[in-house]
């Protein structure tokens, strides 16, 4: 027997449950998508069929109607046009959505059709395994290979291209991208917050660098770029980015690749080359550890959080001669 307060808890929860559902059903079946995503006359043909899944996806989840409707609508507006069949099992086959995102999307722009791709998906599987009991094909995921380190020779190409632009303040831009880079290991991330009043002159003539942001650490710059980024530094206001200072937007992700990509070729180079700030950043995490810097040293100095994080880069260390490994392995005689 149920008492008198828990039974109208339960009425107040069925209650609460049935309008939510009711207010989610009305939102679907109001939907009408815009004229320039489905034509109208398209739309009362395939209005159904778009609804139906709506239901369905809405009720497997994992998005609300406000979410999974315009996509889906897009995804049954194509399937039409293809002639394929408006049945569930095809409209949801992994091999029609996939279809759908590379020759269905390509007129919307690159983050549209990304977030459209996601949210298909995630509503295909969640459909698939909830009406047709199918689960999901299993996603196989390659890890990503690191890119390679500079040699070199091409550090001493890209030295003189930075030393050699037209500008002051090209130059700067480049010198300063180089040290950071290649000197101290910083990542675009790092970089680009960088200020006149984090690039101190050490003991010794060293060079240090402040680094805020989600890593924040100093890094001790290395020996053959101290003296370039003090130089270019000097020229800094305390209170300005070292890089690209009149760039506004501090977050963008083309704050580098932007200004590198303006100036390729400026020695007589004819391949395109131009400076990637990631092998900058290998290429001094790969100088570390081929110098034999204790690991925890390299991981403080680096901002990465663990051991794994420098696995991908074993395949570019040095060879140890056989002898020598011998010897190290052995060490030092008591």
């Amino acid at each position: 027997m149920i008492d008198t307060d828990t039974s109208g808890r339960l009425t107040g929860h069925l209650s609460w449950a049935l309008r939510l559902e009711v207010a989610v059903s009305n939102r679907l079946l109001a939907y009408t998508p815009k004229a320039e995503t489905v034509p109208p006359a398209q739309w009362r043909r395939i209005a159904p069929v778009v609804r139906s899944l709506g239901f369905m996806a809405v009720a497997a989840g994992p998005y609300g109607p406000d979410v999974v409707m315009t996509p889906l609508a897009r995804l049954v507006a194509w399937v039409e046009a293809q002639g394929l069949p408006l049945d569930p099992s095809v409209i949801l086959d992994q091999s029609t959505v996939e279809r759908f995102i590379l020759v269905g999307c390509r007129d919307m722009a690159a983050n549209s059709r990304r977030t459209c791709s996601s949210q298909l998906r995630r509503a295909s599987e969640a459909l698939l395994l909830d009406q047709l009991g199918q689960h999901p094909p299993i996603r196989l995921k390659a890890t990503a290979a690191p890119v390679a380190p500079y040699p070199p020779a091409e550090i001493a190409y890209w030295l003189i291209w930075a030393q050699s632009l037209p500008t002051s303040a090209q130059r700067r831009n480049a010198c300063l991208l180089f040290c950071l880079g290649v000197g101290c290991g910083l990542a675009v991330e790092d970089l680009v917050y960088v200020q006149g009043r984090d690039i101190l002159a050490g003991p010794t003539g060293r060079a240090l660098v402040k680094v805020h942001g989600r890593r924040p650490r100093t890094v001790v710059c290395r020996y053959a770029y101290e003296e370039l980024l003090l130089a270019e530094a000097a020229h800094i206001p305390a209170d300005a980015y070292a890089f690209r200072p009149d760039w506004q937007d501090r977050t963008s992700k083309h704050i580098a690749s932007d200004w590198l990509a303006r100036y390729p070729r400026i020695i007589g180079r004819s391949d395109g080359a131009v400076l990637q700030t990631q092998r900058l950043r290998t290429t001094w995490l790969v100088d570390l550890l081929n110098a034999g810097i204790p690991l925890k040293v390299i991981l403080k100095a680096s901002g990465l959080g663990t051991l794994h994080s420098l696995s991908r880069y074993l395949v570019f260390l040095h060879d140890v001669p056989e002898a020598e490994a011998s010897d190290l392995l052995r060490g030092a005689a008591a």
